[in-house]
């Protein structure tokens, strides 16, 4: 007789399990179940010090080892133990071993659980602001309105007021340095698709001990290599010198960032180190030099409208400390990621490149690696 009830509850189980959604994860080993006799009512299966236990009156008064909601839900585990997890190339990583093999494992105060198949350890969403003394939001909030063009001390005073915050500006820098390095390395990793054809020009930015050119100190170079279909920038790097080992450096940066991904025609201006940049393309690519803004048959306006954009938050700056600084990398993820383009109708570059970008606080979710 008792055989027969095991069994009877097994198969309610398994109806429960096939109607769908009916189970529902609360947490690391606690799961929300759905009553099937009274659609309103819901019960709570736990796992406490390896024992099964649940709040339906079937469990709690026939003190029974197992009821239906307890076969149901350890077979929803069974199941999603067995279903295969396809991953991108920045797939999640397991924080404990650095498995790949890893599934999605329910949720947690709105956060994602994931489970590695090889080492069993369960671990939350990850975020590079994993750890840090301030909210979130203000991280973002102070990266969005530095790359939206206030100096340092205009966003920690803007903090300060608006939160209540003892801040520095120097906190500030810090969090630029630290954190766009780390977003600069996933947003790498993503595939744009580009058109094949590639915009090229550098500027001046002022740098603590840089050159000095036609009577001004200070002087270092900004090479940016875009996208002409999407205004994808697909690079941004800065040299000290405006000769060849600073097109090349640019140029190979441009092919890492696109994967490989080449153009066929490349527009420039006249300075012959563009040329020898070119060359590490390939012999195939079509170099088209001597452009500018008024010739209709060598256009390089893209990128100059570009070039006018930064030169109105690097004139305001003091200078950059040095050609390692992030403020570079962080000008380029701002233009791609964050900025909305008129010319592109409202979208981003990176979304017009085929690179989805969610919800609204798109610096917020550029610190999420999943």
């Amino acid at each position: 007789m008792t055989t027969c009830n095991i069994d009877f509850r097994k198969n309610d189980g398994i109806l429960i399990l096939k109607q769908g959604s009916n189970i529902i994860a609360n947490g690391e080993n606690s799961y929300i179940v759905k009553s099937q006799t009274f659609p309103d009512k819901k019960y709570t299966v736990e796992l406490l010090e390896n024992v099964w236990v649940c709040s339906c009156p079937d469990f709690e008064y026939r003190k029974i080892e197992s009821c239906k909601h307890i076969h149901a839900v350890k077979l929803f585990i069974e199941q999603q133990q067995q279903k295969p997890q396809i991953f991108s190339e920045d797939a999640i990583k397991c924080d404990q071993c650095g498995s790949i093999k890893v599934m999605r494992y329910g949720s947690y105060k709105n956060k994602q659980v994931y489970k590695c198949k090889d080492c069993q350890h369960k671990f939350k969403e990850q975020s590079l602001l994993k750890g840090i003394k301030f909210n979130p939001e203000i991280v973002t909030f102070a990266l969005d309105l530095y790359f939206s063009g206030l100096s340092l001390r205009k966003v920690a005073r803007n903090l300060n007021d608006h939160f209540s915050l003892d801040m520095s500006f120097s906190t500030i820098y810090s969090w630029i340095q630290k954190y766009i390095p780390r977003i600069s390395e996933h947003v790498n990793s993503l595939i744009p698709q580009l058109s094949n054809q590639w915009h090229v020009d550098e500027l001046f930015v002022k740098m603590k001990d840089g050159e000095t050119r036609k009577g001004h100190t200070g002087i270092a170079y900004l090479w940016n290599v875009m996208d002409r279909e999407s205004r994808f920038l697909i690079a941004s790097k800065l040299s000290e010198k405006r000769d060849i080992n600073g097109a090349v450096q640019a140029f190979n940066e441009a092919i890492k960032n696109s994967h490989g991904n080449k153009p066929e025609v490349v527009y420039t201006d006249a300075l012959r180190a563009y040329r020898e940049g070119v060359r590490t393309l390939g012999d195939k690519v079509e170099h088209i030099a001597k452009c500018g803004i008024n010739k209709p048959h060598a256009n390089n306006n893209r990128v100059e409208r570009l070039n006018g954009t930064l030169r109105e938050r690097v004139k305001v700056q003091r200078g950059w400390k040095s050609n390692e600084s992030a403020i570079a990398e962080g000008q380029r993820i701002y233009y791609n990621f964050v900025k909305p383009h008129q010319a592109l109708e409202g979208k981003t570059p990176a979304e017009q490149a085929g690179i989805e970008t969610k919800g609204k606080d798109k610096w917020k979710n550029l610190f999420k690696k999943d």
